[in-house]
């Protein structure tokens, strides 16, 4: 391979290094990919500055092109995910987790890659190898045709995958089975480099846009201090009604429930009792109450004001839930032309699924040439398959709050683990030396038998004797972090691994209860149960269920937090028995 290359994506993968990488390992080999999102955003930088990396030459290119087709495999991958197992049907595989056998590459000779151009629907491509396509008169139809005549460009369109054998808006899932889900499927092969998708920046939906509205303008006059989100909210609960909205066909694709861990009921909630997820989950609903409930004076003063027009029913605790919901599941940070970044809601581009292993990672920055948001894809897709993105690396807990779903063997997931600084006279001189070194109290836990530096490093101090404490404080700061990282005596190191493990404990016993509870009340065995849709990749749970979906909500709901649960405990078992001394 060509040296220039390899260089080229061994900075790549430094420059893109993020803190939370760098917690797990604070001198990565950057001659090996640090992680799927490290290298998914290297391969990204690459292609993105591509004409100094590859300075023309063609077996550069090709190599590029190599490295970026191999992604999935490379990471651990039978295959990339959208690509159906050869003993599954494909319309039940296409959106499961990467186990299928290796297929021939999507891209073409003819798709150079790191094309400028946005790839053109081809017109024989109305029927997909693996999505299905959606009827002319469906609300998805319809927003793909709006979003044309309004300038987004690209090769992709809404479609379903997976589910029933149905292929229209509606399709029922086959007895027992899980329902068809909607993305956005490739048109036509997508090659490393290609732009898939440009979207306009003046079809984007900001708090400014909802802030310089005329009921944004109305909000912002009251005299109740209404932020930014609020006045988004109450305009989103009112712009979805509207039917001449600029919007509306955008407001009328989104789908009537979220089904979220925010509008979960508290019977389902209670689901999660004995894990960390039970009190974020409270304590989000809580907060999302009490903003609406000081939204209140607003949503009286507008229906008073204007009785025939505002009804009471758009400003219901469920509508304005609804709302919160879609902007912290479809809001996207944009960093807009003149370099200002904004949470936006991209239409068209929402429909793009989430997956640990994505095509696209790099999709929330506005071109100033172009004036769009570019959606370049980093490796390839075959023509008919299912596009996806990444929301970023985001645990299951977050997944299932804010998303509605949570995913299995989630390279991303983690369990904070909280230390204490045990009372007494030395409490100051711990909480003075932790400063010093630039050691946290709040930790991370992630699978595969490795506990970060920093959490040993951490529970050493904490530990230490007053004579160790003494001898620490002479220590300089900028050496401190590495004396820690060295074990100290033998009695000292046990006192250090004992406090470890008591503070996994403190979270494993609990989330075994909650499993063993759940179990029980399922009459069955956690692993046992059926796989519901997505096992490897995430749609709105919205779109797995109700009237259109077939499927049912209570049924996924607890399938995601059984798959919450088995990754939490699956980490706080293997953290457990990674702790030095236990094995």
């Amino acid at each position: 391979m060509s040296s220039a290359v390899l260089k080229a994506l061994i900075a790549a993968r430094q420059k893109c290094l993020t803190e939370d990488e760098a917690y797990w390992d604070p001198k990565p080999d950057f001659t090996r990919p640090v992680s799927a999102r490290n290298e998914a955003a290297a391969l990204s930088w690459l292609l993105d500055h591509q004409a100094v990396v590859c300075r023309g030459s063609p077996a550069d290119v090709a190599e590029l092109q190599a490295l970026c087709t191999s992604y999935c495999t490379r990471m651990g991958a039978v295959a990339p995910p959208e690509q159906p197992s050869p003993d599954q049907p494909e319309g039940q595989a296409a959106n499961m987790a990467a186990e299928a056998e290796a297929t021939e590459a999507a891209a073409g000779p003819a798709n150079v890659a790191g094309s400028e151009a946005v790839l053109a629907v081809s017109p024989h491509l109305a029927a997909s190898v693996s999505g299905r396509s959606f009827e002319d008169s469906s609300v998805e139809a319809g927003l793909q045709r709006w979003c044309m005549q309004r300038g987004v460009r690209g090769a992709v369109s809404p479609a379903l995958f997976g589910g029933g054998s149905g292929g229209c808006v509606g399709a029922q899932a086959s007895k027992g089975g899980p329902p068809p889900l909607r993305g956005l499927r490739a048109d036509m092969p997508v090659a490393p480099g290609d732009v898939v998708l440009q979207v306009p920046s003046d079809l984007l939906i900001s708090y400014e846009t909802a802030r310089e509205s005329d009921l944004g303008k109305v909000l912002s006059a009251l005299p109740l201090g209404l932020s930014d989100d609020s006045i988004a909210l109450i305009w989103t609960c009112v712009e979805r009604r509207e039917p001449e909205a600029a919007h509306a066909p955008f407001w009328k694709a989104l789908p009537d429930l979220f089904s979220t861990g925010l509008s979960a009921s508290d019977e389902e909630v209670a689901l999660l009792k004995g894990t960390p997820l039970h009190g974020q989950a409270v304590r989000a609903r809580k907060h999302l109450r009490d903003a609406f409930e000081s939204s209140s004076p607003a949503l009286q003063s507008l229906m008073g004001a204007y009785p025939e027009y505002f009804k009471p029913e758009w400003f219901s605790w469920a509508s304005y839930l609804w709302a919160a919901e879609l902007w912290y599941s479809y809001g996207i940070q944009v960093q807009l032309a003149n370099g200002d970044i904004c949470t936006c809601l991209a239409p068209y581009l929402g429909l793009m699924n989430h997956h640990p292993l994505p095509h696209i990672v790099h999709f929330s920055k506005v071109d100033p040439r172009t004036g769009c948001l570019r959606v370049r894809a980093f490796r390839s897709c075959t023509a008919g398959h299912q596009l996806f993105l990444s929301y970023g690396p985001y645990s299951n807990a977050k997944l299932l709050l804010f998303y509605g779903f949570a995913l299995k063997d989630n390279p991303a997931d983690e369990v904070d683990l909280v230390l204490q600084v045990p009372s007494g006279p030395t409490a100051t001189d711990r909480r003075a030396l932790l400063a010093a070194a630039g050691l946290p109290l709040e930790h991370r836990l992630r699978s595969g038998g490795r506990i970060a530096p920093a959490v040993l490093a951490c529970a050493r101090l904490l530990t230490a004797p007053p004579e160790i404490l003494k001898q620490l404080r002479c220590v300089p700061p900028s050496e401190l972090k590495a004396q820690l990282a060295v074990p100290g005596s033998t009695e000292s190191e046990a006192d250090a691994m004992r406090m470890l493990l008591d503070a996994i404990d403190a979270l494993l016993r609990p989330a075994q209860e909650c499993a063993r509870r759940l179990q029980v009340e399922e009459g069955q065995k956690v692993h046992a149960a059926a796989a519901p849709p997505l096992l490897g990749s995430g749609e709105r749970v919205g779109w797995m269920t109700g009237a259109d979906g077939g499927g049912h909500e209570g049924d996924e709901l607890r399938h995601f937090v059984r798959l919450y649960l088995d990754g939490f405990i699956r980490i706080l078992e293997g953290s457990r028995a990674a702790v030095p001394g236990t094995r």
